[in-house]
């Protein structure tokens, strides 16, 4: 098809194409060629490799991290000296940052940990919501990433929806 631009040319424009004016939209999935799709694609080995790699340093950061605070923890507590109000205050949050902070360590070690486990059951790099391939890039930045960023962004607005956090 043949359209007509602002300087009175004719140009040709195939399906897809918006016209001049025309504001231009992103293919979606199902309009786009599945052997040319811009999408998420499989990982390569060279990649799986690195993921694993980056997996297993963060791993081995975190479990030394937990070892740390809990020795924090273990010498707060066995330390813990009647003092003023003030010095009692101050024990409590350092013992409660402590604390959050294990938690979450420990949190992010079993989302590690499943990662790795995926990695060798040869199901990692795939979104657990939709089946689709999760980004390279999204995987480099989180490699514990369970969701695609699409299905990640679906489940936190229904979150939210759901008078959530």
């Amino acid at each position: 098809m043949s359209v007509e631009d602002s300087s009175g040319s004719k140009r040709n424009v195939g399906p897809g194409v918006p016209a001049a004016g025309a504001p231009a939209r992103p293919p979606t999935r199902a309009s786009a060629p599945q052997d040319d799709d811009d999408g998420p694609q499989e990982l390569s080995a060279a990649q799986l490799d690195e993921l694993r790699r980056m997996l297993q340093d963060r791993r081995a950061a975190i479990v030394g991290s937990i070892g740390e605070r809990q020795n924090e923890e273990r010498d707060v507590s066995g330390s813990r000296v009647v003092g003023d109000e003030m010095d009692e205050a101050t024990l409590e949050g350092t013992t409660s940052m402590t604390g959050k902070l294990l938690e979450r360590d420990v949190r992010l070690l079993f989302e590690i940990d499943r990662a790795l486990a995926k990695l060798r059951e040869n199901a990692y790099g795939v979104c657990e919501g939709t089946g689709e391939p999760i980004g390279y890039a999204r995987l480099r930045l989180q490699p514990w990433a369970r969701f695609s960023v699409e299905y990640q962004e679906e489940l936190e607005r229904q979150e939210r929806t759901r008078g959530g956090r």
